[in-house]
């Protein structure tokens, strides 16, 4: 089973996937927890100028375009599917992954890219079994990422996420896997309405 977290900065997406995965292990299954962008060297690349900023900060669009960051990202996700997430589905084990390619859409297409071309260029991506799209107000976010030690570009600018908030649910309606869940729920809420959806695509398959 191919499972995605998805939701904007703050949302939660990181301690809903460490959960669900403690979830799946518990029930002995075999499970791996990934991320986008990934630990390779693209994933890596990428980490350092979204975190870095500054003089070394691309991804405002300032230094490269925005396709140009769109093919970095891809390809970032190419070695992803292609050295871990099919190998994995192939040996029988969970894969649950922190972002996927809907993050793409959201945010480049935000940053005006055509979203057919988008889609078009993540098309050797493995689809998920489900994705939760967890839902959060752009003003909650902002607060919840305040605390944070270090704030990526993407972070920032409240419009931005604004505008990704409004694509991922326009996205929601498009690709029947992403199902919607409210992040303004307390953890154990949040984490029980996904085991709920995962109980019941478990007993589907």
């Amino acid at each position: 089973m191919f499972i995605v977290l998805e939701g904007i900065d703050g949302a939660g997406k990181s301690t809903q996937a460490r959960l669900l995965a403690e979830w799946f292990e518990d029930r002995g299954y075999e499970v791996v927890l990934t991320k986008e962008p990934t630990d390779t060297p693209f994933g890596k690349l990428i980490r350092r100028l979204v975190l870095t900023g500054g003089r070394e900060g691309i991804i405002d669009g300032a230094k490269i375009s925005h396709e140009a960051e769109a093919l970095l990202f891809a390809a970032d996700r190419a070695e992803h599917v292609d050295k871990l997430i099919r190998p994995s589905l192939d040996a029988g084990k969970v894969v649950i992954s922190d972002r996927y390619f809907y993050s793409s859409l959201a945010y480049q297409w935000a940053r005006g890219l055509d979203l057919e071309w988008l889609i078009d260029l993540n098309r050797f991506a493995v689809k998920p079994d489900i994705v939760f799209l967890l839902d959060l107000p752009v003003k909650e976010s902002m607060n919840r990422i305040r605390s944070r030690k270090v704030k990526s570009e993407f972070d920032k600018i409240f419009e931005l996420q604004r505008k990704v908030r409004e694509n991922y649910l326009k996205l929601a309606e498009m690709f029947p896997e992403m199902k919607i869940i409210n992040a303004m729920e307390d953890v154990e809420t949040v984490h029980n309405q996904i085991i709920a959806l995962i109980e019941t695509l478990l007993g589907e398959k």
